[in-house]
């Protein structure tokens, strides 16, 4: 009986197969060298398995010519281009800022951009003006490249709303850093490149285009002390035309904000409307108990929908204008019509958070949340007022964080900052002992500030709640926008526990908006003092504020407000 032969294992390639494909690739890695050292004119078959310790015939069984060897190299290193770097990097499209760092990170790699092979690209490029097949990979490889640098800033420009830079303009810089330093590996061994600080070079250009998107590196010098958002914003952050829209469209579009509190919409077809700055809203409750959120906007003419600040519908909104009638999901009564927009809505602490079409809910507060309190309860009586400031809204913020403990400030990514006060504490002022009285065994509980950026200030205190508001009105001008939630039922004792705490609560009281307002004439007249923040004086919850801003919308880091698009 004689022996069957042995196959291969499944999905495996023969032996022999598998041993053809590695003399293949070893005489490739040789003719790679060759060409490092001799370049491809110079370059003979004999160098290359001299190279490989081969034989001289061997080449003949896997290339036809020495012209097709030296194609199949080039041919290895785009490929291995396209798979160690475009590929991956092409996966991350979607958010440009690890893209990028992951480009420049494996460009420089030394398995990509070693000196024998960056000579080796050089080499053939040299060439390629008399041999289509050498133009033909390099360009492509190139062109490859340059598209996907290209299509990443072109992302990361609309997504920080510098839309006064040109992308291919950008691109083509970074392009050319990079070009650069593979120049320098080429005539440098491997032990002379400095590969950290080259990968330092490239992110330095991108930081400077997209200050606050990038992290710093190990090893570079830190921006100087009271420079860019550090310090003071420049002057015209705080009037500019330019700045309200870049802080509209790269903002508030896209942050949720607080649009009512459930206790103002207790009954099906209860609906309250807000102007959140950048977006018109009318928040409804159907009949069935559930919440819908509706740009308030009609779509014949971009006009409000519903003027009423509160009320109560039957079942539809109309148009008095235009006669167009849209239910409490939006849709049109008609055929053939346009809806009207939805927008995220989601209940946080009975508070009904609204947010841009389509938005996934806003992640869970990172610490300090309320405790079972039932300051914000659903049956809990509302206050509102909304009250007119001559001043910039980051006027207000600003005052608002300048009381936040330097140790309950959180990292850069954070986008709220979580503290305690006790103003009662020592207090002997008429509005302190009046308001102990109210809230009784209650007083000595401490008063929870939750300031979510870039604009809101939540305020959980011993009679109740109370949501700030900064909303921008324009360049120069803002709307304080009140909502109080009491935790006792209607009449003058929550009324007289709500007034006492806005007067022992410096964010809400008339001085603060004077100093805003006063504030406002000064950078208009004087310009804002930016050496303010090189000293230490300056409180680390501004400091986390204005990076929070600049590294969404870079431009506000800028001296001089940038041209329009």
């Amino acid at each position: 009986m004689s022996a069957r032969k042995k196959k291969p294992a499944a999905g495996g390639a023969p032996p022999a197969r598998a041993a053809r494909g590695l003399q293949r690739q070893r005489l490739i890695e040789a003719c790679i060298s060759a060409l490092h050292i001799h370049g491809p004119s110079r370059t003979t078959v004999e160098k290359v398995v001299a190279i490989a310790k081969m034989s001289p015939g061997i080449v003949r069984f896997y290339f036809d010519s020495k012209a097709a060897m030296l194609v199949a190299s080039l041919q290895f290193l785009a490929t291995e281009f396209e798979e160690r770097v475009l590929h991956p990097v092409a996966r991350l499209k979607s958010t440009p800022v690890p893209a990028l760092e992951l480009l420049v990170d494996l460009y420089l790699d030394p398995e990509i951009a070693s000196p024998r092979k960056v000579s080796v690209w050089y080499a053939f490029w040299g060439e390629a003006s008399s041999r289509l097949e050498y133009y033909d990979i390099c360009g492509q490889k190139d062109e490859s490249f340059a598209a996907l640098v290209r299509e990443l800033i072109g992302r990361l420009i609309d997504e920080t709303s510098q839309l006064q830079l040109d992308p291919d303009g950008v691109a083509l810089g970074l392009i050319g850093v990079l070009e650069m330093l593979w120049q320098d590996f080429a005539f440098r061994s491997e032990e002379d490149i400095d590969r950290a600080a080259a990968k330092r070079r490239c992110m330095a250009y991108l930081r400077s285009v997209f200050p606050g998107r990038f992290a710093q590196l190990p090893g570079v010098r830190e921006t100087a002390p009271g420079a860019g958002a550090a310090g003071g914003f420049a002057g015209w952050v705080y009037g500019d035309a330019r700045a309200a829209l870049l802080e509209r469209d790269g903002l508030f579009r896209r942050a949720w904000q607080i649009a009512a509190h459930v206790a103002q919409i207790p009954r099906a077809g209860d609906f309250v409307t807000a102007d959140l700055g950048a977006e018109r809203v009318v928040v409804v409750r159907d009949a069935y108990g559930g919440l819908h959120a509706l740009r308030n906007s009609c779509p014949e003419v971009p006009h409000a929908l519903v003027a009423e600040s509160r009320g109560h519908s039957a079942g539809t909104f109309r148009c008095r204008v235009h006669g167009v009638e849209f239910d409490f999901e939006g849709r049109h009564a008609g055929r053939g019509r346009t809806d009207l927009t939805r927008l995220a809505l989601h209940t946080a602490d009975n508070l009904v958070w609204v947010g841009p079409p389509g938005a996934a809910h806003p992640p869970r507060w990172q610490n300090g949340k309320p405790s079972e309190r039932d300051a914000a309860a659903a049956a809990a009586t509302i206050m509102e007022q909304e009250i007119e400031v001559a001043a910039n809204w980051k006027w207000l913020v600003e005052q608002w964080l300048e009381g936040a403990p330097p140790d309950e400030i959180p990292g850069d990514q954070a986008d709220s900052i979580v503290w305690t006060a006790d103003p009662l504490k020592g207090a002997t002022s008429f509005s302190a002992r009046y308001y102990r009285s109210l809230v009784e065994d209650s007083a000595d509980e401490p008063w929870l500030q939750r300031f979510v950026a870039p604009n809101q200030l939540l305020q959980w205190r011993p009679d109740g709640l109370t949501v700030m508001q900064a909303i921008p009105a324009s360049p120069t001008s803002c709307r304080l926008r009140l909502i109080g939630a009491a935790r006792m039922p209607e009449g003058p004792e929550a009324r007289a526990g709500h007034y006492l705490a806005t007067r022992l609560s410096r964010w809400t009281r008339r001085a603060t908006r004077r100093i805003a307002e006063s504030a406002q004439r000064g950078v208009t007249d004087f310009g804002y003092p930016r050496e303010r923040g090189a000293g230490a004086d300056l409180a680390p919850a501004l400091m986390w504020f204005r990076h929070y801003l600049s590294a969404r919308i870079p431009a506000l880091a800028l001296e001089r407000p940038p041209s329009s698009p």
